[in-house]
């Protein structure tokens, strides 16, 4: 969508779009050396002109006063990096996963093991001592060490680099090698394993998010972070994106509330102490995976995980029929993507590739010929 000029004041502009009603600050970036200058926007949250020409104003001070800190990557700590990436993303963005502090835990751990302390000594051959070091980790503690849990890792480092970079605190960032990604994980439940599962959850706030995961098809930390003001009974929907947040890579939708979920987030919203549809004794629930895991156990379920629950919402509905462009909306992918992983299990996966074929090679071609 076009983006109208509207303001200007030291080579940033104010801009805005027809159909949304706040300005933007609008201005470029170089990427890299050498690489070709990219646009970047970021939103004022105001409609009043007055007021998004003040935020411009106050927004191209802010960064004047950041640019005679731009330092090299030999001078910046890793570990002041990624907290500051932690600690100043805007808050109306999604909250982080578990995986950045995660990746915080363990950077400090690998600094303190190896003397590696800035973002310049973070080069190719540290990288790869970091994977080595915590694929060994991994595994004596249990873990399957698979390149996705490496790759999120490492995204963090990635990101918190870059973040730093854009806000002016390095001049340069170095390249971040992810390894190559892991086959799409193919593991879902049948009905009657379904049925089990949620037999085996004793506990209210487990049985709570099953029935979330299975009947939105959303993720762990999309569920775990959803609060009651996001549930809208009257017009039975549930929009996953928080109030005021703005939608990263991976999209929070809007879905139907199914008739035997109601009365689950009645109940929840009913008894909830802090806000959040899934607590436990009062307290927001973080993470599922030791009930989870227990749950599936007593279930006789191997090779279960809570992401399995969305994967099988999705492979079970392209099973039914179900257009995949409705899929792919329930999960906040694009259709290529949810075309990709569930296409196979459609019950019009290539019919009519495999019947032109049938008429061109079939049996009858050597009774005939």
């Amino acid at each position: 969508m076009f983006y109208e000029p509207i303001w200007e004041y030291e080579g940033y502009q104010l801009v805005k779009r027809p159909d949304t009603p706040n300005y933007c600050i609008y201005w470029n970036t170089e990427r890299r050396p050498g690489q070709p200058a990219r646009g970047v926007r970021r939103s004022t949250r105001t409609s009043d002109l007055a007021q998004a020409k003040q935020k411009l104003v106050e927004f191209v001070r802010e960064v004047h006063k950041l640019r005679p800190l731009k330092k090299s990557p030999d001078n910046v700590l890793i570990l002041d990096a990624i907290c500051d990436y932690i600690e100043t993303r805007p808050k109306r963005e999604v909250p982080f996963g578990p995986a950045h502090f995660t990746a915080l835990k363990h950077a400090t751990e690998f600094v303190d093991l190896t003397g590696l302390r800035t973002v310049g000594d973070f080069g190719l051959a540290a990288q790869y001592r970091y994977v080595e070091w915590r694929k060994a980790t991994l595994r004596r503690e249990g873990h399957a060490a698979s390149n996705g849990t490496m790759n999120r890792e490492l995204g963090v480092f990635k990101a918190a680099f870059r973040h730093a970079w854009k806000w002016g605190h390095l001049d340069s960032v170095p390249h971040i090698q992810m390894l190559p990604s892991p086959p799409p994980r193919d593991r879902f439940l049948r009905p009657d394993e379904v049925r089990r599962l949620l037999e085996h959850c004793n506990a209210w706030h487990l049985r709570l998010f099953v029935m979330l995961a299975l009947h939105t098809l959303q993720r762990p930390i999309a569920i775990l972070s959803l609060r009651v003001e996001q549930v809208d009974l009257r017009w039975n929907r549930i929009d996953f994106l928080p109030p005021g947040a703005t939608q990263s890579a991976k999209r929070r939708p809007v879905v139907p509330i199914t008739p035997s979920l109601r009365p689950y987030l009645e109940t929840a919203i009913e008894s909830s102490e802090l806000g959040y549809i899934v607590e436990y004794l009062g307290h927001p629930v973080g993470s599922v995976k030791g009930a989870f895991g227990r749950a599936c156990r007593a279930a006789g379920l191997g090779n279960v995980s809570p992401y399995v629950l969305r994967h099988t919402g999705a492979t079970l509905m392209a099973a039914a029929g179900v257009p995949l462009r409705q899929i792919a909306g329930m999960m906040g992918h694009s259709e290529t993507r949810t075309t990709e992983l569930y296409a196979k299990h459609h019950p019009d996966f290539l019919r009519d590739a495999s019947r032109a074929l049938e008429e061109l090679f079939g049996e009858q071609l050597s009774t005939t010929g």
